[in-house]
C-alpha cells in the first residue's frame, strides 16, 4: 500500500494501553458494582459503562488496526535472529499458562468422565456440553506448550532452533480453535453474554494472529504477514488483558463469586497478552525494512541464515 504514514510503534503501544487501561478499568467496575454476586453474570442495573464498554471496545480495535495498517514502521517478515532475554521470557510465560490450562482441561474432562452414569450417551454428552472440544484444547495445548518451550531455548541460547519445527509452529493455532470451539457451544444466555462476547472476540484476534505468527517463525508463505501480526496481536492482547486482568483483580480481592459460572481466570489469556505485546516491540526494532518481503515470491522458504541487527541487542 502506498502512502503510508510515519507512525511510530511507541505511539501504537502508548495508546494500546491507554486502551486497555481504560477497558480494563470499566470491566473492573462493572464486576464490583454492577454484577449479582450469584456467579450468574446478571448486571444489577444498566448504566452508561456498559454502553461504554462495548462501544470502546470496537473504537479501540479499530484505531488499532488502523495505526498498524497505516504505519510505515512494520518490519519485514522475518523471524528476529540472535538471543532475545524479552522473547524468551514472554515464551516462557505462555508456555506455563498453556501449561496450566492443559492442566485444567484434562482434569475437567476426567471429572466429567468419571461422574457421567449413562454409558450410552457419554460421547453425546461430552460432545453437547463442550468436553470434546476441551479435549482437544488439552492435545493441541501441550503441543503448543512445547513449541514455546522451544521458542523461549531458542531465544535464550541465540539459536533460531524454532524455525525447524513447522507442526509445532501451528498448534497454537489448533488450540485457540479449540477454545473458540468450546465458546461456541456455551449455551447462550443473557447471564454470559458480556463475558462470552469478550471472549469469543479475544479468540477470534488470537487465531488470526496465531495464523501469521505460524508463517512467520516457520518461513513459510510468510510474505507480507508482519503487518497482520502485529495488528491482530495488539488486539487480542487488549481483550485478553482486559478480561484477565479484571478477573485477577476480582478473584485477588475475594470476589470471585462476581465472575459468571464457567469463565474463571485463565493464565493463559494473560500470559498470551505479554507475548504479543513483546512481540509486537521486539519486532518494531529489528531493523529489517518491509521491503525485504518485495523479494519474497508468495510460496518461498527462506532459510534461517541471517543474523540480528547490532542495534537491536544494544536495546537489551
Amino acid at each position: 500500500m502506498k502512502n503510508r504514514k510515519n507512525i511510530s510503534f511507541r505511539l501504537i503501544l502508548t495508546l494500546f494501553g491507554i486502551f486497555t487501561a481504560l477497558m480494563t478499568g470499566t470491566r473492573i467496575y462493572q464486576l464490583f458494582r454492577l454484577t449479582e454476586e450469584d456467579a450468574s453474570g446478571f448486571f444489577t442495573r444498566i448504566n452508561p459503562s456498559v454502553y461504554a464498554l462495548y462501544i470502546g471496545a470496537a473504537v479501540f480495535a479499530i484505531i488499532l488496526l488502523g495505526l498498524v495498517i497505516f504505519t510505515n514502521k512494520v518490519p519485514a517478515s522475518k523471524p528476529l535472529r540472535g538471543s532475545s532475554k524479552p522473547l524468551a521470557v514472554g515464551a516462557l510465560l505462555l508456555a506455563i499458562g498453556i501449561g496450566y490450562d492443559v492442566a485444567v482441561s484434562i482434569s475437567q474432562v476426567i471429572v466429567a468422565v468419571n461422574n457421567f452414569v449413562d454409558r450410552s450417551g457419554l460421547v453425546s454428552y461430552l460432545f453437547t456440553n463442550g468436553y470434546i472440544a476441551m479435549a482437544f484444547e488439552a492435545l493441541f495445548g501441550l503441543g503448543a506448550c512445547i513449541y514455546f518451550l522451544v521458542y523461549f531455548l531458542s531465544y535464550s541460547q541465540g539459536k533460531a532452533t524454532f524455525c525447524e519445527y513447522n507442526l509445532l509452529a501451528i498448534l497454537p493455532l489448533f488450540w485457540t480453535m479449540a477454545r473458540l470451539v468450546r465458546r461456541f457451544l456455551t449455551k447462550i444466555s443473557f447471564t454470559v453474554v458480556a463475558d462470552l462476547l469478550l471472549e469469543l472476540i479475544m479468540l477470534a484476534f488470537m487465531m488470526m494472529f496465531f495464523i501469521s505468527f505460524a508463517r512467520i517463525s516457520s518461513q513459510v508463505c510468510q510474505k507480507y504477514e508482519m503487518r497482520k501480526a502485529m495488528s491482530y496481536g495488539l488486539v487480542a492482547a487488549m481483550f485478553a488483558a482486559v478480561i484477565s486482568v479484571s478477573r485477577l483483580i476480582v478473584t485477588v480481592g475475594g470476589k470471585s463469586a462476581l465472575l459468571p459460572a464457567g469463565f474463571p481466570l485463565v493464565p493463559a489469556d494473560l500470559a498470551f497478552a505479554v507475548f504479543a505485546v513483546i512481540y509486537v516491540y521486539t519486532h518494531s526494532k529489528s531493523g529489517r525494512d518491509a521491503s525485504e518481503d518485495d523479494i519474497l515470491s508468495d510460496d518461498e522458504t527462506v532459510e534461517p541464515e541471517e543474523e540480528l541487527d547490532d542495534d537491536f541487542l544494544n536495546d537489551f
